[in-house]
C-alpha cells in the first residue's frame, strides 16, 4: 500500500512469505520505507527475508526535501528503475509476486524482470472506477499485465474494471481468496438479550473509500430516529475521523452511531452484534464480510467488489446497488423490515460462505505460486515487491 504503513493489501502475500521462509525457501521483499515499520514486516525480517525499502513517502519539511532532491540529482543510485535492477540483480529471484494495493500503481520491476527473464506474477487488491489510468501510462501497464505468468484479483469485479482501464482481455487471470482472521468454524454466541438491533461498521475511517459518510446522511431521516437500531464505528482514522464526529453531532446522531476502538478479536466482536453494514465506494475482497459470514452475520453492503459475488441480496444479506444515500436507506430499510429474520439469515450466510471461499487461502495461494515457478528452480529466492510504484 502507498498510502498508510500496513493493512489489509498486504496480509497475503506476507503470510505466503513466512510459509516460505519456513519450508526453507529464501524470500526478498522490496517495500516502501515508513518511519513507523510495521509489526509483519519486522516479523518477517527476523524469519529470514531481506528487506529492501524504498524512498520515503512523506518528508516533512522543503529543507529536507531540497538536501534529498539535490543528493538524487547527483546519484543515479535514487532512480527507481536503478534501485530495481540492483535488488534483483543482487538476490537473483527465480520469481517475483508483485502486490499492487490499488489498480493505478505502477508496476514497477515488471521491465526489469521481462528484461531479466525473471517469471513474475501480479496481484491486484483493490480496483474501482475513481481512477483510470491515462494514455501516457497504458502501454507501460499493458505491457506489464501481457508479459505476467499470471494476474490474480480478489474479486471478478475488480478484474473487469482493470481489463477495462487496460482496454484488453486479461487471459492469464485468475480470481484467489484473502485470508481471513477468525476460525473457518467460528460460531460466536448471538446477543439474545440485546435491546437493540446493532451493526458494525468495521473498515478505516477514509470516506472516498469506505463511505461512512453515507451512514450519517442515511440515518438523518427521521424514519431511524425511533427505531431501536444502532451503528458501531470499529477502524483506524485514514484522515476523516474528525470530520465524522463532527457530522454525528451536527446531525445529533449521538444515540445512533458511536464509536469503538479497532478491535482485534473479531469473533468476540461479532458476538455483540447482529450484522455488518459496509457502505463502501469500492473494495477489493473485503475481509470483514468474509469474517461476518463465516461468524454467522448478515451483511449490509454495496455492489462493490467481491461483496455480490458472497451476499446473496435478501438471502444472506442486503446489497446496495450503488454507494449513494439513496440506494443504501433502500438497503437498510428492508434489512429493518426483516430484522427477526436476522438470525436465520446469518446462519445460512455461514453456510453459503464455507461453500464459496477457501479454508485455507495461505495455502492455496503458497501452492500457486510454487506451481508458477521454473522447473529447474525447486528452492530459490523468491522476490515480493509490496506496493506498486516506487
Amino acid at each position: 500500500m502507498t498510502g498508510m504503513p500496513w493493512g489489509g493489501s498486504e496480509s497475503l502475500w506476507s503470510r505466503v512469505a513466512l510459509q516460505l521462509l519456513e519450508r526453507g525457501d529464501k524470500v526478498t521483499v522490496n517495500f516502501r520505507w515508513w518511519q513507523s515499520e510495521a509489526t509483519e514486516l519486522k516479523m518477517l525480517r527476523d524469519a529470514g527475508a531481506s528487506i529492501w525499502f524504498r524512498e520515503e513517502p512523506y518528508r516533512p519539511n522543503w529543507t529536507t526535501r531540497l538536501v534529498n532532491r539535490l543528493r538524487q540529482s547527483s546519484n543515479d543510485a535514487a532512480d527507481p528503475r536503478t534501485r530495481i535492477q540492483k535488488w534483483l540483480g543482487t538476490e537473483k529471484p527465480d520469481f517475483v509476486l508483485v502486490t499492487v494495493g490499488y489498480h493505478p500503481d505502477r508496476i514497477a520491476p515488471a521491465d526489469e524482470c521481462i528484461r531479466r527473464g525473471i517469471p513474475y506474477a501480479i496481484n491486484v487488491q483493490c480496483a474501482s472506477t475513481n481512477t483510470f489510468i491515462s494514455d501516457s501510462f497504458v502501454d507501460d501497464f499493458r505491457r506489464a499485465y501481457h508479459n505476467a505468468a499470471k494476474v490474480f484479483f480478489v474479486s471478478q469485479e475488480n478484474r473487469d474494471k482493470v481489463e477495462t482501464n487496460l482496454a484488453m482481455t486479461l487471459d492469464n487471470a485468475e480470481i484467489i481468496d484473502n485470508p481471513f482472521n477468525v476460525s473457518f468454524h467460528a460460531n460466536p454466541d448471538w446477543p439474545e438479550a440485546a435491546e437493540h438491533f446493532d451493526l458494525a461498521c468495521v473498515g478505516r475511517l477514509h470516506f472516498m473509500s469506505k463511505g461512512q459518510d453515507l451512514l450519517v446522511h442515511a440515518l438523518k431521516h427521521p424514519k431511524w430516529r425511533d427505531r431501536k437500531m444502532r451503528i458501531f464505528l470499529y477502524g483506524k482514522s485514514q484522515g476523516n475521523r474528525h470530520q465524522m464526529r463532527d457530522l454525528i453531532r451536527q446531525f445529533d446522531l449521538t444515540e445512533k452511531i458511536k464509536f469503538r476502538e479497532y478491535a482485534s478479536e473479531m469473533e468476540t466482536l461479532w458476538a455483540n452484534h447482529q450484522g455488518l453494514i459496509l457502505p463502501s465506494r469500492y473494495e477489493g475482497a473485503p475481509l470483514v464480510v468474509v469474517e461476518a459470514m463465516l461468524c454467522n452475520r448478515i451483511c449490509i453492503a454495496t455492489d462493490v467488489g467481491r461483496n455480490k459475488e458472497l451476499i446473496d441480496d435478501g438471502e444472506t444479506g442486503f446489497i446496495a446497488r450503488a454507494p449513494t444515500v439513496e440506494f443504501l436507506d433502500d438497503a437498510l430499510e428492508r434489512a429493518w423490515q426483516r430484522r427477526d429474520e436476522w438470525r436465520r439469515m446469518g446462519l445460512l450466510a455461514g453456510q453459503r460462505i464455507r461453500q464459496r471461499y477457501g479454508q485455507d487461502p495461505v495455502s492455496d495461494f503458497r501452492d500457486r505460486l510454487i506451481s508458477l515457478l521454473p522447473q529447474a528452480a525447486t528452492s530459490g529466492v523468491t522476490s515480493f515487491s509490496s506496493g506498486g510504484s516506487s
